[in-house]
């Protein structure tokens, strides 16, 4: 299997918007009204984010169809002793489709947003994880914490 790896464009905003959404109704049973304001408000996010530059998105793909994408969000939180900066990346946005499960493609995926959050400065990267997706962040060095596991790539600055 050829899979290809790059950034999302703005053109493909509505099919980013649709996979999130089947992400997060995985297992559940929203209505259609709920599914719709989460398309929506998904499509307003990566719109803006993908403007503002504070949102990217990496896809694989086959066939020249999106088949998983990971998604990073940049912020700045107050600067502190272990992040004198406060360049904060989130990542976010993991899913691969069903049938494309158990390539190595969200790993591979994880790895390009790693690269790009530690091109880009970030002293700090957070991420929520899924029971199927721990395992992959615990590999890279996340630490559990009660709102989100935590990276530093540059290690806990020393006062």
């Amino acid at each position: 299997m050829l899979f290809e790896y790059r950034k999302a464009t703005m053109d493909e905003i509505d099919v980013l918007a649709q996979m999130r959404v089947s992400m997060l109704c995985e297992g559940t049973d929203y209505n259609d009204e709920f599914r719709c304001k989460l398309y929506n408000n998904t499509k307003s996010f990566i719109s803006g984010g993908f403007e503002g530059k504070t949102f990217i998105t990496w896809v694989a793909t086959q066939n020249q169809e999106i088949i998983a994408m990971g998604g990073l969000t940049y912020y700045l939180l107050p600067p502190n002793d272990w992040c004198p900066g406060g360049k904060t990346a989130y990542i976010g946005n993991m899913y691969t489709k069903p049938a494309h499960r158990r390539n190595g493609i969200a790993t591979k995926l994880f790895s390009l947003l790693m690269d790009e959050a530690k091109e880009n400065s970030c002293e700090r990267i957070l991420l929520d994880a899924t029971c199927m997706g721990r395992p992959l962040y615990e590999k890279y060095g996340f630490k559990n914490s009660n709102t989100a596991m935590a990276y530093y790539p540059f290690g806990i600055m020393s006062k």
